[in-house]
């Protein structure tokens, strides 16, 4: 399948293993160039090695952040450029009771789960939409 991804650029949070590693690689294998994330350097770049073995030629990197800490975060986000696709994937959860889970905890989760897509979006989004925007203008030049 031709999904027309050649020569973007992906950022995929949360893909050293899991759905996140899944959607690496199906990007990989429709020709994207793919940024994966996770929080442990080491896992990060064992995995885009591995990436890099079963796809020699495409564009791998990796940028390892844990989405609990913000500094790292902002560290991250100004690595980030010209991102084509953004997948927020990251998430968390916890094995506890759901009335005994405290409420530190609670907000751990809205933090990483929910608060990283966002801050990820405002950061990336105005870039995707201002490069589709060139895009679709070269693409009607060229059909004239």
């Amino acid at each position: 399948m031709d999904l027309r991804l050649k020569g973007q650029r992906a950022f995929i949070s949360g893909s050293t293993q899991g759905i996140g590693l899944s959607i690496a690689r199906k990007l990989l294998q429709e020709g994207a160039s793919v940024i994966i994330n996770g929080r442990n350097p080491v896992k990060t770049n064992e995995v885009k090695e591995i990436l890099q073995s079963q796809f020699p030629g495409a564009s791998v990197s990796a940028l390892a952040a844990d989405f609990s800490d913000p500094w790292q975060v902002e560290q991250l986000l100004s690595a980030l450029k010209d991102i084509d696709i953004l997948i927020n994937n990251v998430g968390i959860f916890g094995i506890s009771d759901f009335y005994e889970t405290a409420d530190e905890e609670w907000y751990r989760y809205f933090e990483i789960n929910l608060m990283s897509g966002m801050r990820l979006s405002r950061q990336l989004l105005p870039g995707m939409i201002a490069r589709k925007k060139d895009e679709l203008s070269l693409s009607a030049v060229s059909r004239e």
